[in-house]
């Protein structure tokens, strides 16, 4: 049997722009573009379909770009509940170095806010091993969904960004599993070493598997009975962005696909899985 996955929060452009050399401030440089779906949640249904899991994606878009969007995800191999909203279409624009590294990312995400509980409701009745969401939505909407799911329903989750992450901290006691970088994790739990910071947040979420990683340094896996390290493979960075999502894919897979996996395990495979996107391979 395949894993069933519903996941909630953002869908929407994502554009990059790499500069062929690094830009200096006030001049024009050379660079190439790309264009795709985007967004956390998104990006971690992409990878889950294609790792052959069951995918629902619900998330939120203008009437006039909903057929397209949805055209793109069922072509990805999720299945698309998307739900009309009013607004401009959100979108994110990263500016990303020559050796792949982000430079700075621009996002225009109003539509997110404009999210009410009451939308998102019918979505979440659909059965699924794991509910994931990220911190897109506004936190009155997150806590109110989390609250009307079934108590058994597994709930996972993931950072998003410094500016969202608190969105999620009223809810942590709710969460089986959560996926943060270092500064996210800063802004839920006293800062230190990420074997530190990892089973502090495990604690506060009752014993849920925090994984905090640090980019290409040390990241840490905690559960409710072990904390484990590791560093992530070094390769040859093409692109970084969006590697956080596949390494959260990874690990929320395998929480679901093999329940007795060690915890060393689960930690190595998430992070060799956002290292191998990160240079421009196949996800493992």
């Amino acid at each position: 049997m395949h894993p069933r996955f519903t996941v909630c929060g953002g869908c929407h452009i994502d554009r990059q722009l790499r500069f062929e050399s690094p830009p200096l401030p006030g001049r024009t440089a050379p660079a190439s573009q790309s264009e795709r779906v985007g967004g956390v949640a998104t990006n971690i249904a992409v990878r889950l379909a294609a790792w052959n899991a069951e995918t629902r994606l619900v998330s939120v878009q203008p009437p006039e770009s909903l057929d397209a969007m949805k055209a793109r995800l069922t072509e990805a191999g999720v299945d698309p509940f998307l739900l009309p909203l009013d607004g401009e279409p959100p979108c994110y624009t990263a500016l990303l170095g020559p050796d792949g590294e982000l430079l700075t990312g621009a996002a225009a995400m109003a539509l997110y806010d404009s999210v009410s509980a009451g939308l998102l409701a019918p979505a979440l009745a659909a059965d699924a091993d794991a509910v994931i969401w990220d911190a897109n939505f506004p936190q009155a909407v997150i806590t109110a969904a989390l609250g009307a799911m079934p108590p058994d329903r597994r709930l996972f989750a993931v950072g998003t960004s410094t500016a969202k992450v608190d969105r999620l901290a009223a809810v942590l006691p709710r969460i089986d599993a959560l996926v943060v970088n270092r500064d996210e994790a800063a802004c839920l739990v006293t800062a230190g070493d990420v074997a530190e910071m990892a089973p502090g947040l495990a604690a506060m979420a009752g014993g849920a598997t925090v994984l905090v990683s640090d980019g290409g340094d040390v990241a840490a896996l905690a559960t409710a009975d072990a904390v484990v390290t590791a560093r992530p493979p070094a390769v040859e960075l093409v692109n970084a962005n969006g590697a956080g999502d596949v390494m959260a894919a990874r690990l929320f897979y395998d929480l679901v696909k093999d329940g007795a996996m060690a915890a060393q395990d689960r930690l190595e495979r998430a992070l060799a899985a956002g290292a191998a996107y990160a240079a421009g391979r196949d996800a493992v």
